[in-house]
């Protein structure tokens, strides 16, 4: 009969340990970023960048994104402003019309900004 209670009690002591690291796990993933949910940018195919660019990003949803490019904080550039449907979308940019120099290219909507560093050498 000591053995059974024995065996419960070692049951109901690893079911309170499986339940407490739930709550646990729980707890620490409140407020994390679900990147799920956010525009993915990809990073160039060449570095340093010359000619003409491709710019490629992933939407989870329809959603309005501004791309532009960017110089010490200063925008230099935008080159779309638009809401742009679920899926990949790839903006082409002929690079020439900027000074040789290091830049970020970057998306920006209501709940992201997401910028990559390119240097561009024409």
């Amino acid at each position: 009969m000591e053995a059974i209670v024995q065996f419960l009690f070692v049951t109901f002591l690893i079911l309170l340990a499986i339940i407490g690291y739930r709550a646990l796990l729980r707890k620490f993933q409140r407020g994390q970023v679900v990147h799920k949910d956010f525009c993915e940018l990809y990073n160039l195919d060449q570095e340093p960048a010359a000619g003409e660019l491709a710019f490629y990003f992933v939407c989870p949803e329809s959603t309005s994104v501004r791309f532009a490019i960017w110089q010490n904080n200063q925008l230099v550039l935008e080159l779309a402003n638009d809401t742009f449907d679920k899926g990949g979308h790839l903006l082409r940019f002929d690079s020439t019309q900027l000074a040789n120099g290091v830049y970020y290219y970057g998306i920006v909507t209501a709940d992201q900004e997401t910028k990559k560093r390119m240097t561009i050498a024409n």
